[in-house]
């Protein structure tokens, strides 16, 4: 039976592109992604480590001098939105490539706070904040943390995707074609059960072909959508043992499980956003973001020989166990490869930028904010656009059967929002200055 061969699949990639590299240095993630090669068709490949380190080196070499103030660790650093899209104006009235210091949103690694003036037509956010540095797969993160600083381009896509007419969960996944899933069906069917398990493994994941990427509720050429498409694709790697996870305590679900599954159980597991308390004040001007936190969400599907079925009212206790492990130990693993702390910042640009729109922001406050949002110097030109994985790439073996697993990265900032708690925050805004000389203060 089908069922008795199959298990789990590891379906999402991290993603690795090419740009120019000019004066002015970008986020490694920008060029690269989990070092995984997309060509001009959006198939994904693994990148050459000798790739991985000429880049790092290229974009090390184009940082710039941090000034004093930005490079030092502080608990809080103010950026105001509208003076920095001022200074954004500027720079492009003078002919001059946006600054680091712009790129990185003045070194924050978080945002705690949110808060919306409507008569000084400005935002203002507030959190943790130091200098940065090329780290680990070419992340720009703190030199004291070694957390992920923010985007200006993530921030961006988020406004840019949350004031749309749409209001959308932003979400990524990379699923078989309904075509593969019968041709491995029909193949599984006709093959002699005594040949060689690794041959008739070898048979099903060739015969499975291309996985397709799907993309929700974000521009998919977006460093937002491939930093979700990254974070998950190494999720799913480190679970399949497809590659050895950088954290002991995080095993990979394979080591875990004695046999594949006998009744076409699959684990599907989504990270998403989880906050100890998200709370605002009566007039919904002042946000408080605590505890900001990525979770390993899970649920079991089926396959039943066609197609993968869904059952969301069924639950695993070993998908469970994986997941627990993998929310527990998420911090360590994002120092280890940054790029699952970036996927925490995305999460914190997702819900300031549905604040706003719940605001209205860009309808009241659109000329103030307009450089970031139209400039193209902001948002790195990416022609190539993930749409395929092989599946020879991407799934696990156990004897001989392929092991898949569903799910993918789904960011639903509205909930948040609305469920946000009534709080008295006025001593938050009385002792937040607005920067006034610079578009940061500490």
């Amino acid at each position: 039976m089908l069922r008795r061969t199959l298990f789990s699949l590891a379906v999402l990639t991290a993603l690795f592109f090419s740009v120019n590299v000019n004066a002015q240095s970008y986020d490694t993630s920008d060029s690269a992604v989990g070092g995984v090669m997309i060509d001009a068709d959006g198939m994904l490949s693994q990148a050459a480590s000798e790739d991985m380190t000429r880049l790092r080196k290229e974009i090390n070499d184009g940082l710039l001098p941090i000034s004093k103030g930005l490079n030092k660790q502080v608990e809080s650093r103010k950026v105001s939105l509208k003076a920095l899209n001022a200074y954004l104006a500027k720079c492009e009235a003078e002919g001059r490539e946006i600054p680091d210091s712009a790129r990185y949103l003045g070194g924050l690694t978080a945002i705690e706070y949110v808060l919306v003036y409507p008569e000084e037509q400005d935002i203002v956010l507030v959190g943790p904040a130091e200098g940065w540095e090329v780290g680990p797969q070419g992340v720009m993160v703190g030199k004291n943390s070694g957390k992920p600083v923010m985007l200006l381009d993530d921030l961006t896509a988020a406004i840019e995707a949350a004031t749309g007419k749409v209001r959308t969960v932003f979400s990524v996944s990379i699923d078989p074609t309904k075509e593969g899933l019968q041709r491995m069906s029909q193949f599984a069917s006709s093959v002699n059960p005594s040949a060689n398990p690794q041959v008739i493994a070898k048979g099903m994941e060739e015969s499975l072909g291309l996985q397709t990427v799907t993309l929700h509720g974000i521009d998919p050429s977006s460093h937002f959508a491939y930093v979700m498409a990254a974070a998950d694709f190494r999720m799913k790697q480190i679970s399949m043992g497809v590659t050895k996870s950088p954290v002991r305590a995080i095993p990979s679900f394979v080591s875990m499980m004695k046999s594949p599954s006998q009744n076409g159980a699959l684990p599907r597991w989504w990270l998403a956003p989880n906050y100890d308390a998200i709370s605002c004040d009566s007039d919904r001007l002042t946000w408080s973001l605590t505890g900001g936190k990525v979770v390993t969400m899970t649920d079991t599907d089926f396959f039943d020989g066609n197609q993968v079925v869904r059952q969301a009212a069924k639950k695993s206790s070993a998908f469970q166990q994986w997941a627990d492990k993998m929310t527990e130990n998420y911090d360590e693993l994002a120092k280890a490869e940054p790029i699952f702390g970036q996927l925490r910042n995305c999460m914190d640009c997702a819900l300031v930028a549905a604040i706003m729109a719940e605001k209205d922001v860009m309808n009241q406050m659109g000329a103030s904010l307009a450089p970031m949002m139209s400039m193209k110097d902001v948002r790195a030109v990416r022609q190539n656009v993930p749409r395929h994985v092989a599946s020879t790439s991407v799934l696990a073996r156990k004897g001989g059967s392929i092991m898949f697993v569903t799910g993918g990265v789904s960011i639903n900032p509205w909930e948040m929002v609305q469920n946000a708690a009534e709080k008295d925050l006025s001593r938050i805004r009385e002792n937040v200055t607005v920067p006034s000389k610079k578009w940061y203060a500490n």
